[in-house]
């Protein structure tokens, strides 16, 4: 597995799985000059290939309203990322996350896990349905 920390999370990637692993820091509100360092983190890291991620976010982090929408809008994120597996350890962080998926409505296929093997086990489950997509 390839890993490489900055200022603001930890990226991992596991070539296997095609799973990046997206853990951000804890304790920071995230707003619209963080969320953009954290999508430049994900294009150095990855570059252009499709993949999909586990969104750690922990359990004691904030966000804007307007960080939400940056990410959403984010073009390296509707263009490479096939599905983010959001991983919540609070109910705060829960409802932010609950309130951008139902709300936002992001472009990239979203769901919300309190328990990081069963996001793994989501994301595995999209992969082999995609996988014999392009074998039929």
């Amino acid at each position: 597995m390839r890993t490489q920390t900055y200022r603001l999370a930890t990226l991992e990637y596991d070539e296997k799985t095609n799973i990046l692993f997206y853990r951000v820091k804890q304790e920071q509100t995230v707003d619209v000059p963080e969320i953009k360092e954290m999508l430049e983190y994900v294009q150095e890291f990855m570059g252009p290939f499709k993949h999909y991620a586990v969104v750690d976010f922990g359990g004691n982090l904030t966000s804007s309203t307007e960080a939400r929408q940056v990410y959403a809008d984010a073009e390296y994120i509707q263009k490479y990322r096939i599905a983010d597996a959001f991983l919540v350890r609070s109910l705060p962080v829960r409802l932010i996350a609950n309130f951008f998926i139902n709300v936002t409505k992001p472009k990239v296929n979203t769901r919300l896990f309190t328990d990081e093997p069963a996001a793994v086990k989501w994301l595995e489950t999209l992969k082999k349905v995609s996988d014999k997509e392009l074998q039929n």
